[in-house]
């Protein structure tokens, strides 16, 4: 039987994005709200999901994606606003926003889509809407969240922090029963990076 990992690519976090994380999971623990909390120092944007991928497939994978980033040039994003997919009356996921150049990161998310496409691993086939998430909420959970677009505009209406984009991490990610654990495969410098 061949090992597989699951693996993804995305962008790392500074620690004052992900201490916002935490002070928005606790505030809205606080008041009451349950859902399956994300593990701050685990929070990262993610590019490009890829699944279980076969052991052996992994070097063809990141010798793909090196040149693909390389072209892009270092660029800085911003962690603002707040919301919920599909909606604020029935979320199921509760999300801080990214704001700042996203036109350049939705460029770079392109490139290692096609890059990654080359490589046999399928598109995504919903639009890219970068987040980092906060929570997802179960249907059991539903019930507990009260002033949901309240909170979240209050959320929303704290001040943006900057995010550095000079890199894409391809991220293994091992589930276990305390939560996943991520582990770094390999980081490809954007052009002009490090």
């Amino acid at each position: 039987m061949q090992d597989v990992w699951r693996l993804f690519a995305a962008i790392e976090i500074p620690p004052e994005v992900r201490d916002r994380v935490a002070a928005v999971r606790d505030r809205l623990r606080d008041v009451g709200w349950r859902a399956k909390w994300v593990n701050p120092e685990g929070t990262h944007l993610t590019l490009k999901f890829y699944g279980n991928v076969p052991v052996d497939d992994i070097p063809a994978l990141r010798a793909a994606l090196r040149p693909a980033v390389a072209t892009a040039r270092p660029f800085t994003i911003e962690a603002a606003g707040a919301g919920a997919f599909p909606n604020p009356r029935r979320p199921r996921v509760l999300w801080l926003g990214v704001a700042g150049d996203v036109r350049r990161l939705g460029a770079l998310q392109r490139s290692v889509e096609q890059a990654s496409a080359a490589q046999g691993y399928p598109p995504e086939e919903r639009a890219f809407h970068p987040h980092l998430t906060v929570a997802r909420v179960r249907p059991e959970d539903l019930g507990s969240l009260r002033d949901v677009e309240r909170r979240l505009a209050e959320i929303a209406a704290l001040p943006p922090l900057p995010i550095p984009v000079d890199r894409v991490t391809l991220f293994r990610s091992e589930l276990r029963r305390t939560g996943a654990v991520y582990t770094v495969v390999d980081e490809f410098p954007l052009g002009g990076a490090g």
